[in-house]
């Protein structure tokens, strides 16, 4: 290992949490004592609760300890993984690889859709009222 990326730990993921799991799917669970290779802390056993780990860029990330790094990568870089994701996927969509998306993709474009109705609904509600207003402005002029 080179050393550390970071001088000291940044923080848990916030962003992987919201979206139901941790963001990487290589997780596992120890009770210490573990090494975050992200920032170089050692963190010590634990006997109540054990630490997420997982890999990003081939290190050790203790999820609680720098976690935060993949929400960073996220935010710099998701759409561009997901557009090379999905261009991979419409080349090959039988294979295994895409098991998750394809068990996600249905779930996804239902909720996407009734945001988009809900804010179709809301727009109308505002319509609706802006119409009287626009009618009356239309009258003095």
């Amino acid at each position: 290992m080179a050393g550390p990326l970071l001088e000291k730990p940044i923080g848990e993921s916030k962003l992987g949490r919201s979206f139901g799991t941790n963001w990487n799917n290589w997780a596992w669970g120890s009770d210490g004592p573990v090494l975050c290779e992200i920032c170089g802390t050692k963190h010590p056993k634990r006997e109540d609760d054990s630490y997420i780990i997982s890999k990003f860029l081939g290190m050790q990330v203790v999820e609680e300890c720098c976690g935060a790094i993949l929400d960073r990568v996220y935010r710099e870089s998701g759409e561009e993984f997901t557009v090379a994701f999905l261009e991979e996927f419409a080349n090959n969509p039988t294979s295994p690889r895409f098991s998750i998306l394809l068990m996600t993709l249905n779930e996804v474009c239902i909720k996407a859709q009734k945001a988009a109705l809900e804010t179709a609904k809301q727009l109308h509600t505002v319509y609706i009222k802006l119409v009287p207003i626009v009618d009356i402005a239309k009258t003095r002029t």
